[in-house]
Formats: C-alpha cells, structure tokens, sequence
C-alpha cells in the first residue's frame, strides 16, 4: 500500500498517494507555480492573514517590491484561485479593477484561537518557571485598598431591645390583636427573659399602638 502524504501546499487538504514523488495531491498536481511563488507561499499566507482584504498588487508591493512579472503575477493569481477552492479565501468583488480577497473567517477565527491558547499556555509557564526558580519567593501582589474601619453601632440596652419587640408586634398585627395574640406574646421566651410584667408590657403596647394609629390616620 503507498505511503499518504499531505500536499505541499498548506492551505490544501488534499492527500498525496502514491509512492511516486509528487509533492502535491491530484487537485493541486497540475497547477504551475513560479519558483518565486512556490518558494514563498507560507511567506503569503502569514501576510494576507493579517489583512481585512486585499488584492494580487498589495502582496506584489508588499513582499515582492512589485518585481513580478506578469507570468509571475499570472503564478500567484492561480495560487490565490486554489486557495478559494480550499475555502482558505475568498472573493470580495473588486478594486480598481482587480479582484479583492480576504481570508475565510473560519481560518481566521481558528487562527486567533490558536493564538489565544499559546499566549495563555506561555503566560502559565512564566509563572510556574518563576516560582520554581525561587519557591521562597512570593510572587508579587497588589494588595487591596484598605477599608477604613466603620465606627462601631452604639450598643442598645435591654429596654431598647424589648421595646424594639414589642413595636414589631403592633406593626405585625396592624395596630390590632386579640387575647390569644396576647397570650403568645407574653409567653414568648424573648420576652420573658426581660422579666417585665404583664402589665407593664400592656402599658408599652397601648402606648406603641396610640402611636402606630396616630400615623397611619395622620
């Protein structure tokens, strides 16, 4: 069975069979590329994957000081024709009369993706090589802005506290409470522990529910 090699040029997904020496796969076999293309194809692509778009004259300009020749530019326009059969580019009309190209965005998006996991993939080995190098050291960091300490709330006394309950309790029943109501209140383990009388307690209320009714009929 003969070998399977992937065809020399890389923006191609054709597989070259055979044990004959071809280089290329059967699409790209026969297209005639000059020495000066051939030799420069991954040159190419890095540049024109860092274009929006372009045409066959900004990369003449850009890397070849627009030296070409017009069977060299003829060359590089069946370059670009095998690279839109691969999906690697794409047409966009045309300027000043010329076709315009741009890299497929799905080339471009796993470009960037590659990119993204080698930076972060190189910015984790910084820091481990940092920290192996002197693991006594620690790495450096910013330390918060310090909260200035809030002043403390003033600490309520027992009356407070109870009279805090027992306002709850007028504004829970809306002013009004019945003798079972009454009963459940002052049997309350939060408000006997203050160990005030019933009848204090009923005085507190009467004076708590005057208040609650003078507000809500103000």
């Amino acid at each position: 069975m003969g070998r399977k090699r992937t065809c020399e040029l890389p923006f191609c997904k054709g597989v070259v069979e055979g044990t004959r020496n071809k280089r290329r796969c059967d699409n790209d076999r026969n297209i005639h590329l000059h020495q000066i293309i051939s030799k420069n194809v991954k040159r190419i692509m890095r540049y024109i994957e860092g274009l929006a778009d372009f045409t066959a004259n900004d990369v003449n300009k850009a890397l070849f000081k627009d030296k070409l020749d017009k069977n060299e530019k003829g060359s590089m326009y069946r370059l670009f024709q095998a690279m839109i059969r691969e999906g690697y580019i794409t047409e966009h009309g045309k300027r000043g009369g010329l076709k315009v190209y741009a890299v497929a965005e799905q080339v471009k998006a796993k470009k960037t993706k590659i990119s993204e996991t080698k930076n972060s993939t190189e910015a984790t080995e910084t820091l481990a090589d940092k920290i192996t190098a002197d693991p006594q050291k620690t790495v450096a960091v910013v330390a918060p802005t310090p909260v200035p300490p809030q002043p403390a709330m003033p600490k309520m006394s027992p009356e407070q506290i109870l009279l805090g309950k027992l306002k709850e309790f007028v504004y829970l029943k809306n002013g009004q409470w019945n003798h079972p109501d009454w009963i459940e209140l002052i049997n309350r383990p939060d408000i006997k522990e203050f160990g005030l009388s019933e009848e204090d307690i009923g005085r507190i209320l009467e004076e708590e529910k005057t208040g609650y009714w003078a507000i809500r009929n103000g």
